[in-house]
């Protein structure tokens, strides 16, 4: 496998993975949200999720736009996109 195809596998899985963890979250919020004992409990609940899941979308633009740039990169721009994809990443995906 090319270091190309590397990174971009790399890439589309921790993307997956993020898309699941907001499924997740999502799942998570209504069910808190149908226990909410009133309106500010659930704003409260909202609010919370909210920001997990904003963080996460982020984060999947981000790699989308990574992505990208690695198909349009040549084989002389690879070695300073994988640093830069490797230093982005969480470290769990190194």
């Amino acid at each position: 496998m090319s270091l190309k195809d590397s990174l971009q596998r790399k890439l589309e899985t921790q993307t997956e993975h993020w898309s699941k963890q907001i499924d997740s979250l999502r799942a998570d919020a209504e069910t808190k949200m149908a226990k909410a004992k009133d309106d500010q409990a659930e704003a409260e609940v909202q609010k919370e999720f909210s920001e997990k899941i904003q963080s996460l979308e982020d984060q999947i633009e981000t790699a989308r736009t990574k992505l990208n740039e690695l198909r349009d990169s040549g084989e002389d721009q690879l070695a300073d996109l994988k640093k830069r994809i490797d230093d982005w990443l969480p470290s769990n995906t190194n």
